[in-house]
């Protein structure tokens, strides 16, 4: 029944009833009672009876997936506890074959990376259109989607994100269409846009615009514990057995019932409020959007960002707030803004900072970031005359397939000493997670200097055995 949540009811069940736990995990339900992790542990239960199997469920998580897949307008769901890293790897594993061409962005998030080893496809890369003063990549269009068909008819999928880290979304139902066209499956990387399904105000979903596979990484908007996520099916994928043998595969044998509880929880919640409590975020969006445009210096990029080509919609919750006209720069804004009024942002880049709300943010917290930025924006007064020129990372060339590169011999040389060689480890600039280089790509004098640029600005990076980048790990010859 829509409403019901089957899984946390079990686990309720069976932890009012005081058993002798001779199961797993260890602490029993006991073990942590002196912290906060106490009111957690009476639900972290294992696969006893009464609580069904994800790997084959028949019962309560069975059911639970229908109220999701339902929810979600999906033929089938499948929860994920390993992220929506998992969801993607899934569907990379179960469509594709070593050899086979899919179709992706470049900028897409380093799990696609992980996906491209598993299955040994080959990456077949579409444009991706920038912002380019703010130095961002927003979106695909649904014009070099059907170019790149057109080019490689050999091509497994079609594989994008959208929204983007930034809010911004592709055309889905231009480029569903044009995957159908040609006969091919589309994958969503829909990871931040989970609560998309449950309001009018916000873009339609991935699914709703026709896409075959969707992930949602429902812990990045939904009141749902890191970890959970899930995987949508449209009736093209929904019976296809790969996936189901994909998901099992490079899904943990010991999966975490507080998170399972947690995506059927926070399910029956949006169900139940996820429409008023978004109607009100969206409002407030609204308001606040208008409040901070008549800062002097500051603007939220509505109008840049639309102005984007294969830009369609905007999340309303992602507020990317320019700074181009004051006299910071975005890494100063964001310190200011935590050192002197507790507020985190969560991401800066030279031009920008980007605050991400929740649909449980109330009035308080979004005029508590308004006055922040307005008192800011007095106490420094004043523009730039020259802002430095975002450096956008360059289109590497590929050597070796990412598996290829993957299981092949490396060693560490000196960044000097690697001009010219081929990458055997990812650099990924950290938030947003997408890798300037992958294994397999070669270091030519442009990607060195991007590489240099990155060392000198101190940005955080995750993939590189030496953070400093004073050396790198190339193929050996």
């Amino acid at each position: 029944m829509p409403g019901s949540t089957p899984i946390y009811t079990a686990l309720q069940q069976y932890a009012g009833k005081d058993f002798l736990r001779l199961h797993m995990p260890g602490h029993v339900g006991k073990g942590i009672k002196q912290h906060e992790l106490c009111r957690l542990a009476v639900l972290d239960l294992t696969e006893i009876p009464g609580l069904d199997d994800l790997h084959l469920p028949t019962g309560v998580i069975k059911e639970s997936q229908e109220l999701l897949a339902r929810a979600f307008g999906a033929v089938k769901s499948y929860f994920l506890v390993n992220g929506a890293t998992s969801g993607i790897h899934t569907l990379f594993l179960a469509l594709n074959q070593e050899g086979s061409k899919v179709l992706l962005p470049r900028n897409a998030h380093r799990s696609f990376y992980g996906g491209l080893v598993l299955s040994g496809a080959t990456p077949v890369y579409i444009p991706v259109q920038v912002e380019s003063e703010l130095g961002i990549s927003l979106a695909v269009t649904a014009e070099d989607v059907n170019r790149l068909l057109i080019l490689n008819p050999e091509v497994n999928n079609v594989f994008i994100s959208s929204p983007s880290y930034y809010g911004t979304g592709s055309d889905i139902e231009a480029i569903a269409s044009i995957t159908i066209s040609h006969n091919k499956l589309l994958l969503v990387d829909e990871a931040h846009g989970a609560h998309f399904t449950f309001s009018r105000h916000y873009p339609q979903t991935a699914l709703e615009s026709g896409a075959d596979g969707v992930i949602n990484g429902l812990h990045k908007t939904l009141p749902v514990l890191n970890q959970g996520a899930s995987l949508h099916l449209s009736a093209r994928l929904a019976g296809d057995s790969r996936i189901v043998k994909s998901l099992s595969l490079l899904t943990t044998t010991s999966p975490s019932y507080p998170i399972l509880a947690s995506i059927e929880l926070a399910r029956q919640f949006m169900e139940k409020n996820g429409e008023s409590i978004l109607e009100k975020s969206y409002q407030l969006s609204q308001e606040y959007r208008q409040k901070i445009n008549a800062i002097t210096g500051l603007n939220c990029c509505e109008q840049e960002l639309q102005a984007v080509t294969g830009v369609t919609v905007l999340d309303p919750l992602k507020m990317l707030v320019s700074v181009r006209g004051s006299s910071l720069d975005g890494y100063q804004f964001a310190a200011l803004l935590r050192e002197r009024y507790g507020i985190q942002v969560e991401l800066e880049g030279t031009n920008f900072i980007l605050a991400m709300f929740s649909l449980f943010h109330d009035r308080n917290d979004w005029e508590k970031f308004y006055q922040a930025l307005q008192v800011i924006a007095a106490t420094y007064p004043g523009r730039r005359k020259t802002w430095p020129k975002v450096k956008m990372p360059p289109m590497p060339s590929r050597m070796l397939t990412p598996r290829q590169a993957f299981m092949a011999l490396s060693h560490q040389v000196p960044i000097k000493d690697a001009l010219n060689r081929v990458a055997a480890e990812l650099i990924t600039v950290y938030p947003p997670g997408i890798p300037c280089i992958l294994p397999g790509e070669l270091i030519d004098q442009e990607m060195m200097d991007y590489i240099i640029y990155l060392r000198k600005s101190g940005a955080r990076l995750q993939g590189p055995q030496d953070p400093s980048l004073q050396y790198i790990n190339v193929i050996r010859e």
